[in-house]
């Protein structure tokens, strides 16, 4: 049999979120003949839809690979991410699934980076998207440890003052790089242990939303993982003993560092062996 001659497009989108002020961009890479599967990359802390080799790897190839891919522009991309509120994730990730089923999608696998974890992981805990295939999570940090680790002493004080600022109304007050540049209540999102945001990936802690997911989840990390606070295989039994997901699978790539530079063939040649044995499964 001829193999199919593939005719792969490429379509910059600029995608309204219903009743609201804004805009999600991002790059759709496609066969003219689309796939059943739309893979989302949903990107982590002060990146955005093109930035990184392992985001250009996993495009050049996904229709080889019999997906498609596209890659967005939360609301909380590039400097924006000072000002966003977490929750905001819910309606920038619907918005693409909708526009995906829009175009005849079927099935979507979910894919985050670092903070990105947080999101998809929130969606699918809350959402509970029976069209969502897979989800997969590369390093998943815990932002909360990795801030309070990084800058020490002073934790405690500028948690008090964030919480001050926030009581005060003037939550919106930019704080210093030590605290991430955030605004004082985007701040406490990921340095207040009671938040949301800050609890997802906590592993100290019960790690409610990611328990809920049942799909089929792959975390991904670097050996050299730079950001870990505890080691790698720890955080995999962690999440491991934590999953709901009939088909969860943890895999460390040698030589990574947390955004898998120098390795992004590797990677990305793991992440679709890995979907090909979950999602066709699933027809």
């Amino acid at each position: 049999m001829t193999p199919r001659k593939m005719q792969v497009n490429g379509t910059l989108l600029g995608l309204p979120i219903k009743g609201q002020e804004a805009v999600l961009d991002g790059f759709w890479r496609h066969e003219l003949d689309l796939n059943t599967t739309l893979l989302v990359y949903v990107h982590g802390m002060h990146s955005n839809f093109y930035r990184s080799k392992l985001k250009k790897e996993l495009m050049r190839h996904c229709v080889g690979q019999g997906y498609d891919l596209l890659s967005f522009n939360t609301r909380g991309a590039e400097g924006a991410v000072a000002y966003e509120r977490f929750t905001d994730c819910l309606a920038d990730i619907e918005t693409v699934l909708n526009f995906g089923a829009s175009r005849g999608y079927k099935r979507f696998a979910l894919i985050g980076h670092s903070t990105g974890c947080q999101k998809i992981t929130y969606y699918q805990a809350m959402r509970q998207d029976k069209r969502v295939c897979a989800l997969i999570d590369l390093a998943p940090g815990d932002d909360y440890a990795i801030w309070r680790r990084d800058i020490g002493k002073r934790a405690d004080y500028w948690l008090k003052k964030a919480h001050a600022l926030v009581r005060e109304r003037k939550g919106d007050t930019l704080l210093p790089a030590e605290c991430l540049g955030f605004t004082a209540k985007r701040f406490l999102s990921v340095a207040d242990p009671t938040k949301l945001e800050s609890k997802i990936f906590n592993y100290a802690g019960p790690l409610t939303h990611f328990s809920r997911v049942t799909a089929p989840t792959l975390v991904l990390f670097g050996s050299e993982e730079e950001y870990a606070c505890i080691p790698v295989e720890k955080m995999g039994d962690i999440l491991k003993n934590k999953s709901s997901s009939a088909h969860f699978t943890f895999h460390t790539i040698p030589g990574a560092d947390h955004g898998f530079h120098g390795q992004e063939k590797q990677t990305a040649r793991y992440m679709y062996t890995w979907l090909k044995s979950v999602c066709e499964k699933r027809g």
